[in-house]
């Protein structure tokens, strides 16, 4: 691993006759490499020890590891972006593994793990949108005992032998829109709520928790109105919204920790409030964007889907847990081109 860290894409260039950045192309299994080129770089890292013989194993062989992605079919346009940008991702790729992306119609921890079982049988490794529950765990670690690698995304479980989890910092991710809410706050003080999809995605909890941190030890004139679930549809996350208003006049603001804003936006607007109860939500997609543009959303927190997908390919190939991916935050001032 030292030898490993010692040895930078300059070297594997050298030693393959080739750019630096065809390299960095190889080494991130990204398109228009010609396979020989690529088969040259993956040698030359392997002489310089930057890849072990196994790791080049895997990544010359001609039956590619079969990957399946899970993610929860829910109304959340974010995570079907995501879908769909993986599937895309997927089709221009040229090494690495065969990537089958699957949309999951529940949130059910039964129906998660039944897919798991299912998946697991035609798949040498299953990278899952994680529901946190026993039934889940226990099929994580009974596909790992097989020998499949498993990959959790974006939100985590708790105590399973999973490989990895790739995904932002969720505490920090709840530390800071509590810190931006708070920071437009008026100094009399008011509630803020959280809205979340379910408490079996540990992600969700782990913001709630981040959030009320910061609240409780920063913030005293603020108080915490709770947390509501509303399982990522807009037409319940919009009656729970209104429910909210209605029991707490000094609402100041909402930071929802799933998808679905759009239900949320309509609650605000219904009420008059657009604006003036701030807004910070998760995922920057068409819908969020829209929210942000109309000053309806404060700020969004995302993260470059591309970023993930490539992380995940290079961990079945890496012994090294990954660090969080970085958070972007998305303002109405410094939105990217659609």
């Amino acid at each position: 691993m030292d030898q490993q860290n010692r040895v930078g894409i300059r070297d594997i260039a050298r030693a393959a006759g080739v750019s630096e950045a065809t390299v960095d192309r190889v080494l991130h299994a990204r398109p228009n490499v010609r396979p020989a080129t690529a088969e040259r770089v993956l040698r030359a890292a392997a002489e310089c020890r930057y890849l072990s013989e196994a790791q080049l194993e895997k990544l010359l062989r001609r039956d590619r590891l079969r990957l399946a992605v899970l993610l929860p079919g829910t109304a959340n346009p974010f995570i079907r972006q995501m879908n769909e940008e993986l599937r895309r991702w997927s089709q221009v790729r040229d090494r690495g593994a065969r990537i089958h992306s699957f949309l999951m119609e529940s949130m059910n921890p039964a129906t998660t793990a039944l897919s798991l079982r299912r998946l697991g049988r035609k798949s040498d490794a299953i990278a899952f949108f994680g529901v946190d529950h026993p039934d889940v765990r226990d099929e994580v670690d009974s596909l790992t005992a097989q020998g499949k690698q498993v990959v959790t995304l974006i939100s985590d479980i708790t105590g399973s032998t999973r490989r990895a989890f790739i995904g932002i910092d969720n505490l920090a991710a709840g530390r800071t829109a509590a810190f931006l809410l708070a920071a437009t706050a008026p100094a009399s003080g008011g509630e803020l709520a959280v809205i979340a999809a379910t408490r079996h995605y540990r992600a969700h909890v782990e913001r709630e928790l981040g959030f009320q941190e910061l609240i409780q030890r920063d913030h005293p004139q603020l108080s915490f109105a709770g947390m509501i679930e509303g399982q990522d549809d807009p037409l319940i996350n919009m009656r729970m919204t209104l429910s909210l208003l209605e029991r707490y006049p000094d609402l100041r603001g909402i930071y929802n920790v799933g998808g679905s804003s759009q239900g949320i936006a309509m609650a605000l607007r219904r009420t008059g409030r657009a604006g003036q109860v701030r807004l910070i939500g998760h995922g920057l997609g068409p819908d969020t964007r829209a929210l942000l543009q109309e000053g309806v959303m404060m700020a969004v927190f995302t993260q470059r889907s591309q970023t993930l997908f490539e992380v995940l390919l290079d961990q079945l190939y890496s012994d090294r847990a990954p660090p969080p991916l970085p958070m972007q935050i998305v303002f109405p001032t410094n939105l990217p081109a659609a």
